[in-house]
């Protein structure tokens, strides 16, 4: 089951892939996480800039899924909620590339060092993959889901 919050609801191709990919892997999602602010607990230099995790997942053991947005969770209690959890950083796109392969592997250092995370698995969600690519990150111990 998964229970959306009601100011959440999918928009993007994105969205829905982080929707269909939850449908089927159980877990706490947390929507556009920030990470690189010289704010935060990272110890950034102060002309950081803030960037965005597509979703960070919080992996339990029950069948019931949560969704927060953006706007619903506030920076304070996600790094409470996260410590010493394990997580997965996902990154969604319409096709698998290069780029999304350097968020996630650029997302995984940055998270690590701003969230006292547990363990944290990298996943890529997209809609089309390709082989070479797909070989790069199992290589790398990259997940990739190809969805609908």
């Amino acid at each position: 089951m998964v229970t959306l919050n009601q100011k959440w609801e999918p928009k993007t191709f994105e969205d829905k892939l982080i929707l269909n990919y939850s449908l089927k892997n159980p877990g706490t999602y947390y929507l556009e996480v920030s990470i690189g602010s010289s704010r935060g607990n990272g110890n950034w230099p102060k002309k950081s800039g803030i960037r965005r995790i597509d979703a960070i997942n919080i992996m339990n053991d029950n069948s019931e899924n949560k969704i927060f947005g953006q706007t619903e969770f506030s920076y304070d209690d996600f790094q409470k909620t996260v410590s010493n959890k394990s997580v997965e950083l996902i990154e969604a796109k319409k096709k698998l590339n290069r780029l999304v392969i350097g968020q996630v592997i650029a997302g995984y250092d940055m998270f690590e060092r701003e969230y006292d995370a547990h363990d944290i698995e990298m996943v890529i969600l997209c809609g089309k993959g390709d082989p070479a690519l797909e070989w790069v990150c199992e290589k790398r111990n990259i997940k990739v889901e190809i969805l609908d």
